[in-house]
């Protein structure tokens, strides 16, 4: 059976990027299939930038820093 492959549903991750000093750091939202094309449309904006992915129901503001901050740390 060659059935069709349906598009999954568009979801918005939260997704880091860091490059400083050029560019800054910070958190935007981006409309995709999953975490892994989320970061793939942020790192084609800002190609030398480091990028991470959080999951799409991950949407409190406080929560997402703090995460952030905590990974951070394990650096």
């Amino acid at each position: 059976m060659g059935g069709r492959r349906f598009p999954q549903p568009m979801q918005r991750f939260p997704v880091f990027y860091s490059s400083l000093p050029d560019i800054g750091a910070g958190f935007r939202p981006v409309e995709a299939e999953d975490s892994y094309e989320a970061v793939q449309i942020v790192q084609r904006e800002y190609p030398v930038a480091i990028t991470a992915s959080l999951r799409e129901n991950m949407t409190d503001e406080k929560e997402v820093r703090r995460l952030f901050v905590e990974w951070l740390k394990t650096l």
